[in-house]
């Protein structure tokens, strides 16, 4: 390696950050060292982000002059470099790039071996070339800032003997460089920390899974407020018209006409269709949660299913003031499940309905392709741009404030059938334009024919 990738002798350290620590390093103990680490480490469980640096920090300050601490990502087996230290700033950036994991990261293919075999790397006089046997033909980077002289890896080893990483020390001082001692010391201190990683990672899920508990409560609860709400609805309208039919019966009989009748009958008819659709969506959410998403494959006529949905929503549209007009294709023939067909279109209709503030609906059904095109489209008050991921997920009517009736159920029961179907949706929405839902459908889906 060429001069100009050490420290220059006749420069004095200071200018570098460094500290000539020989007298010191000369008279300290492992037990100073090791009191000495248990005071930096001292109550840092509790947050997991400060106990990586607190980390490298105190083992820096305790072996000299840097430390590197690599972790292997818990879900992904990737290498990470978690936290590094070293008492002068640029210095510090420098150990950051030249021994950061990634393509060009020196330590790579050492750190790795020391994980694979949770054996200390231990080199009293080092070089950048001696990394050369782990880089399997990659020429390792040596453009270094700053001189290491002396190196350890040493591997982070739980309880339960898993490798949770490394760390990686580093010395300056060309009088003393590590000895066994100093190895024996930092083998110790990486059995604690990683007793610490151990505690502050259980602390860590302790509080994502509180969140997720109080989230989930919040969500229970939100849909136990939601659900009584609206199914509370209707049976009221229900009950009322019982009441007057029944107080007009016994007082006016004579009362008791066709044509008085008639759209009592219709409407209590109608309320007992959205009490239906809301007791389906709820089996809908519990099928869906409990992964019985088992799809029943057969031929099916997309056409015919929305007549169907359209013929049944056409009193509310009429009651709204909206129009429904079908638009391309009369029929198309695909594998897919019926019913999950029946329900895609119902929620994508009502909710139509529900937000087309009386304004034409257009529904749409074009094959491109092998696949089906349906588009429900609406001319009504739009979603705002930030909100257009979040219709997707559950009970985001519950943040609704225009008072729309529903449970907040609908487009995320819609995106999980789509889905089970192997196909997409998307929504397109101005404020004050309305929305365009577009489904995608495979005619013939891979999963049909297992």
């Amino acid at each position: 390696m060429s001069d100009s990738h050490h420290i220059d002798d006749t420069v004095p350290a200071a200018d570098f950050g460094l500290d000539d620590r020989s007298e010191e390093l000369s008279e300290r103990t492992e037990a100073d060292a090791q009191v000495r680490f248990y005071r930096a480490m001292a109550a840092t469980e509790a947050d997991y982000g400060e106990l990586l640096e607190r980390l490298a920090r105190a083992v820096a300050e305790v072996i000299y002059d840097l430390c590197v601490v690599y972790l292997v990502d818990e879900d992904s087996d990737e290498l990470n470099c978690a936290a590094a230290f070293h008492p002068h700033g640029p210095t510090k950036e420098a150990i950051r790039q030249n021994f950061a994991p990634g393509n060009t990261g020196m330590a790579k293919g050492l750190i790795r071996r020391v994980i694979a075999q949770r054996t200390s790397y231990f080199r009293p006089r080092w070089r950048p070339s001696l990394l050369q046997a782990y880089h399997r033909g990659e020429t390792p980077r040596e453009a270094l800032d700053i001189a290491i002289h002396s190196l350890m890896v040493v591997p982070l080893v739980s309880t339960d003997g898993d490798c949770l990483g490394a760390l990686l020390v580093g010395r300056h001082n060309t009088v003393l460089s590590y000895d066994e001692t100093d190895l024996a010391l930092t083998e110790w201190i990486a059995s604690h920390a990683a007793m610490k990683l151990e505690t502050a990672r259980l602390y860590r899920d302790l509080r994502q899974a509180n969140q997720q508990l109080d989230a989930a409560v919040q969500a229970r609860d939100t849909f136990i407020s939601i659900a009584s709400h609206e199914l509370r609805t209707p049976l009221s309208t229900l009950k009322l018209h019982a009441q007057m039919l029944h107080r007009t019966a016994c007082n006016k009989p004579e009362r008791i006409t066709a044509e008085a009748v008639r759209p009592k009958l219709e409407s209590m008819d109608h309320q007992v269709d959205y009490l239906d659709r809301l007791v389906d969506q709820l089996l809908d959410v519990s099928r869906i949660i409990e992964g019985g998403l088992g799809v029943r494959w057969q031929p099916c006529d997309l056409g015919s299913v929305l007549r169907e949905v359209m013929k049944r929503f056409a009193y509310e549209a009429d009651q709204v003031g909206s129009t429904v007009h079908r638009q391309g294709l009369d029929s198309l023939v695909g594998t897919w499940d019926r019913e999950r067909l029946d329900h895609i279109a119902t929620n994508l209709l009502s909710n139509a309905i529900k937000y087309g503030q009386g304004n034409p609906i257009e529904v749409r059904l074009e094959q491109q392709g092998a696949q089906a095109i349906l588009q429900v489209v609406d001319h009504g008050q739009g979603i705002p741009q930030e909100a257009q991921d979040r219709i997707f997920e559950r009970f985001e009517r519950a943040v609704d404030r225009r008072g729309q009736k529903g449970l907040g159920l609908g487009l995320w029961i819609v995106r999980e059938y789509v889905e089970s179907l192997e196909g997409s949706i998307e929504v397109v929405s101005e404020l004050g334009e309305g929305s365009s839902f577009t489904i995608r459908l495979p005619l013939e889906p891979r999963g049909a024919d297992q």
